[in-house]
C-alpha cells in the first residue's frame, strides 16, 4: 500500500488540494480538485484501481 500524501492550497481565495504519493524518484498524482467533497472521492478512486 502506497502512502498517499495531500497537500493543501489557495488560489484566488479558493481551497484546492492535490493528492499524490512518491514512488522512486517519481511522483505520482492521483487527484487534484477543490476542498469540496475530496477526500470521498480520492477514497472512491483508490478503492477503484485497487489501492
Amino acid at each position: 500500500m502506497r502512502s498517499v500524501r495531500v497537500h493543501k492550497f489557495s488560489h484566488k481565495r479558493q481551497k484546492f488540494m492535490i493528492a499524490y504519493c512518491l514512488q522512486d524518484a517519481d511522483i505520482v498524482f492521483f487527484k487534484i480538485g477543490s476542498h469540496e467533497n475530496f477526500y470521498r472521492e480520492l477514497k472512491k478512486y483508490l478503492r477503484e484501481v485497487g489501492l
